[in-house]
């Protein structure tokens, strides 16, 4: 509501200082979220209309007398017509169907979902793999189309969240119903990244664009958030616990624009959780960082970001535990050109650092000490071109990765130089059909304890280096249905070598204005053995992972969710049901109730929610 306020302010002179007239306008979703691109059609009467498109703020200017209302159409919405007043802006509201018009669980469905771990969330975008674990490591990983078992890069709140030391799933701290938004990047962007990003990449944030947010839910499960502040300035903390677990987690966000558009934001969270298992499913772990981004867009879209981080885990009791520290510190820079063809260029150093300890079984064993240290320094490079029916990039990611350490006290030094090419073609040959191409390369390096206590060469780095072809065909009627079918194909050399497959199809429909049906199945081969210590499905077993979404959202009323779903459990299928019901009490305050089937248990949540949709 404050950005129409905003727009209508804007506007409300226009009209009466212009010469010509003049009418003026601006498209919103049902969210209040712009609406770029949208056909505005003005009626005028007996003679012909007058057509214009709103621009990326969603707004739009019609320069003619007579004009008595407005028709908006655009993909994925609803059409919506507006009367127009002499002398006032028209604002338009639009139905948008959410369904379609996000590839990833949009902002409304991570609200109204009844997973705890936000990963059961993540996975129901089509052609992501989830693997679960009963114990607490590995956890939970995530992987685009099943490329890799060791799971995708989380990017949470701007810091890049994995364990070096020994592979520890990021998932494993989050609250549950803690990010407001979350979106997954396709490993063919694994050249801006390198390690972990050949499963793809996962943006999560635990801000929204509107300032508060809610929650307090009880049952199986004990969860509560609260979000105080403004878009500017704002912190955020949740709290989840049950009979096996428990987490907790606080954030803060600011941003400045010191001026000539210029901006600065700075970010900072810690996390600590653990489990109530006996033996060696005992957990417990922390994670904290810090992060802060300037931009300068007057000076060739330039920005320089710096991150620090830090964590550790402990797993299992007395003589059969582990425990690993480590820490993270990276800084990058990078230009970019702006324009229908555009350059970028990017610099980036990471340093982590870390130790790890585990107490052999029997006690004649010696424990085994891991210290070590990697440096990553990355330049990439590339051009976009984007036009009416198509959008391609193309570019190129060298690292330099320098080991150093080595296991009970003995320093063996390591050293490897990686170029990974990348090319990606959306091609649009009509509005209705599209075409995706990907040609890439990514690569895996082993954990501190893979290339210490596993590795039969020390002195050289036993990396897995992946080379990707992938296809994707998409068809649309540009309202209510879109299909499409992808096949990946990625083979596998280095520490291990192999050849994963992936073939998949999915499709949504938006059967009414408040009902949606989203469906999806993928099939994965994959012949890579496991290297190290890592868990893997068992390849052997090509397993097949789907989902069967239904929604009825009626427009911040009554929200249903029904969810059939095959995922993977300690590497064998895994099928459940899981849905939630929600309705509104008053102002921003929602009723709520959920069932998820989570490990082979059944947990039951009811609660309230407030400032969400």
């Amino acid at each position: 509501m404050c950005a129409t306020a905003l727009l209508l302010t804007t506007f409300v002179a226009a009209p009466a200082r212009a010469q010509t007239p003049l009418v003026v306008g601006a498209v919103r979703d049902q969210r209040g979220v712009a609406v770029a691109g949208a056909a505005v059609l003005g009626h005028r009467g007996n003679q012909a209309p007058l057509r214009t498109t709103t621009d990326a703020s969603g707004t739009f200017a019609l320069a003619a007398s007579g004009v008595d209302s407005v028709l908006v159409t655009c993909r994925y919405c609803g059409p919506a017509v507006a009367s127009v007043r002499p002398g006032e802006p028209v604002v338009v509201i639009v139905e948008r169907y959410e369904a379609l018009a996000a590839d990833s669980p949009s902002s409304a469905d991570l609200e109204s979902l009844p997973y705890a771990h936000v990963e059961s969330a993540l996975a129901l975008r089509p052609f992501t793999l989830l693997q679960q674990s009963v114990d607490a490591y590995p956890g939970s990983r995530l992987s685009d189309r099943g490329l890799s078992p060791t799971g995708s890069l989380l990017v949470d709140d701007g810091a890049a969240n994995y364990d070096i030391v020994d592979g520890t799933s990021p998932y494993e701290l989050v609250p549950a119903q803690y990010e407001r938004t979350t979106a997954m990047s396709d490993a063919s962007n694994a050249y801006l990244y390198g390690d972990q990003a050949g499963g793809g990449i996962v943006n999560a944030n635990p801000f929204g664009s509107d300032s508060n947010w809610q929650v307090g839910t009880l049952g199986s499960d004990a969860i509560a958030r609260a979000q105080i502040g403004t878009d500017n300035l704002a912190a955020v903390l949740g709290s989840f616990s049950n009979d096996e677990e428990s987490r907790q987690r606080a954030d803060l966000s600011a941003s400045f624009s010191p001026g000539a558009g210029q901006s600065l934001a700075f970010a900072a969270g810690s996390e600590q959780g653990r489990t109530f298992a006996l033996g060696r499913s005992q957990y417990a772990g922390s994670f904290s960082f810090a992060d802060a981004t300037f931009a300068d867009p007057q000076l060739a879209n330039l920005y320089v970001s710096a991150v620090l981080d830090r964590g550790n885990y402990a797993l299992g009791t007395g003589e059969d535990a582990s425990i690993a520290a480590w820490s993270d510190s990276g800084l990058n820079l990078g230009v970019r050109s702006s324009g229908a063809v555009s350059a970028f260029a990017d610099l980036g150093i990471r340093s982590s650092s870390g130790l790890y300890y585990q107490q052999y079984q029997p006690e004649e064993y010696y424990p085994l000490t891991v210290g070590a240290n990697l440096t990553q320094t990355r330049a990439d490079a590339g051009v976009n071109a984007s036009g009416q029916a198509y959008d391609v990039t193309a570019g190129v990611g060298t690292f330099w990765i320098d080991y150093a350490g080595g296991a009970s006290g003995v320093s063996q030094p390591a050293k490897a130089v990686l170029a990974l090419p990348s090319i990606q073609a959306q091609l649009f040959p009509n509005q209705r059909w599209s075409v995706d191409l990907q040609d890439s390369g990514s690569f895996t390096l082993p954990t501190f304890v893979d290339e210490y206590a596993y590795s039969e060469n020390v002195n050289a780095v036993e990396y897995e280096r992946n080379a990707l072809l992938a296809e994707a065909l998409t068809y649309t009627d540009q309202a209510r249905l879109r299909v499409s079918l992808e096949q990946a194909t990625q083979r596998v050399a280095g520490a291990s070598s192999g050849t994963i497959t992936s073939l998949g199809l999915s499709a949504i429909w938006q059967v009414a204005p408040a009902i949606a049906l989203r469906a999806w199945t993928m099939h994965v081969t994959d012949t890579v053995p496991a290297y190290g210590e890592t868990t893997a499905y068992d390849g052997n077993m090509a397993p097949t992972v789907n989902a069967f979404w239904l929604t009825y959202d009626a427009n911040r009323g009554i929200r249903l969710d029904a969810i059939y779903r095959r995922d993977l459990l300690d590497g064998a299928p895994f099928y459940h049901v899981d849905g939630d019901l929600s309705g509104p009490i008053g102002s921003g305050l929602r009723w709520y109730s959920g069932v998820e089937d989570r490990l082979r248990r059944t947990f039951l949540d009811v609660g309230l929610r407030f400032g969400g949709q």
